[in-house]
């Protein structure tokens, strides 16, 4: 059964041009910037220069696209006004944090101009070490009741300093905020530095992780999520855009199969991760030949055992195949989705399946518009 992507399509374009909150809107400078931020996504988006295509091809090639910069933008700034709060409020009672982004925002893989975003927050009053290390200067606090005061003092300070959003503090291993004057939905994560073996050795940032907070349970679990970020970069680096395109075209497929696939985000990236370095390369105007190739690493996928138990997720700490992780079913549920659109695509472009891979895409040039003045985003802890 082929879906119906004309209404994919529509919820596509909702989604990655989806207006911004109306306390937001009231604070921009000029109707210039208005213009830039509602309108000019529309017209330049790649789904909207394909020539002569139907539907499904304009959703595949549109679900590949990174969201547009400016939405991105805001996104980054509303997680910046949490942390320029919660600075504020940890500096009175003595606590001192790094904070840093997580998850699909800083991966350049997220679907949703309205994206949440994760922001670590990161005490340095304590630092787990790495076996065989040993601390110089043992700490003799407690380190998970360190971090229950960074959960409940942010609950706290947000709740005063932005009284109209909701704050949630039901989650295990974070507290979020939205709504009110946010924009964007902020997820709040205590943590504390993890210096590995191996950044001892190199002092780069990707080998650093971090001990999150599990509140239920009470511990803290490692995690690495800048050397996800670099894998993820260097990878779509080595594939001239192709890892990411792949990656958000299954997270679109995830999104509007109305819950009918249930891979996480994490080995959604895991798989595309795994797939041939060349089956990810694509000029632009063959990028339809990336759902083919897709469909094809995942029919193998599922038809071979070893392949499943061996691939990892891109930072290598587990399977991306294994119990309390993803399934062979929920495998299938994505294979369903990618052949559905590789058949509707087919039948847009009035090709065989096998024949997608060579169907070229032409598109018109982007609508010069004029840009606002926009200050660079703030890199994050310079002295990395």
């Amino acid at each position: 059964m082929i879906r119906n992507y004309s209404d994919r399509l529509d919820r596509l374009i909702e989604r990655r041009t989806a207006p911004v909150a109306a306390p937001l809107k009231k604070s921009m400078a000029s109707a210039e910037f208005e213009q830039e931020v509602y309108r000019a996504p529309v017209i330049n988006e790649a789904y909207s220069r394909i020539e002569q295509e139907g539907k499904a091809t304009r959703y595949a090639v549109g679900a590949m696209e990174p969201v547009d910069e400016n939405y991105t933008r805001i996104t980054y700034e509303q997680g910046e006004r949490i942390e320029n709060q919660l600075n504020k409020a940890f500096e009175k009672c003595g606590i001192e944090c790094d904070f840093e982004y997580q998850g699909s925002v800083p991966c350049d893989i997220h679907i949703k101009a309205h994206s949440d975003i994760d922001m670590l927050a990161i005490t340095r009053r304590f630092i787990n070490l790495e076996q065989p290390q040993v601390p110089i200067y043992p700490y003799s606090g407690n380190p998970v009741e360190d971090l229950r005061e960074i959960r409940t003092g942010a609950s706290e300070c947000l709740t005063a300093a932005f009284p109209a959003a909701t704050i949630d503090t039901s989650g295990r291993k974070s507290i979020s905020i939205e709504g009110g004057s946010l924009s964007r939905k902020v997820d709040i994560v205590p943590a504390n530095w993890f210096d590995t073996n191996t950044f001892k050795q190199t002092g780069e940032k990707r080998d650093r992780g971090v001990m999150i907070l599990d509140h239920k349970l009470g511990v803290q679990l490692a995690n690495f999520p800048f050397l996800h970020i670099d894998c993820v970069e260097n990878r779509d680096r080595e594939t001239y855009g192709g890892l990411r395109k792949v990656v958000r075209l299954m997270k679109s497929l995830k999104y509007d199969s109305d819950n009918h696939v249930k891979l996480t985000s994490y080995d959604i990236v895991g798989i595309a991760y795994a797939m041939p370095t060349l089956a990810l390369i694509a000029p632009r105007e063959l990028h339809l030949s990336l759902l083919s190739r897709l469909k094809q690493f995942l029919d193998h996928l599922a038809s071979d055992e070893h392949l499943r138990n061996k691939i990892r997720v891109p930072d290598g700490t587990r399977k991306v195949f294994g119990e309390g992780y993803a399934t062979k079913e929920q495998l299938a549920a994505m294979q369903d989705e990618v052949d559905d659109l590789v058949e509707a695509v087919a039948k847009d472009l009035n090709r065989s399946f096998e024949k997608l891979a060579e169907a070229r895409i032409s598109f018109r040039p982007q609508t010069p518009i004029a840009k606002p003045h926009f200050q660079p985003l703030r890199t994050r802890n310079p002295a990395w």
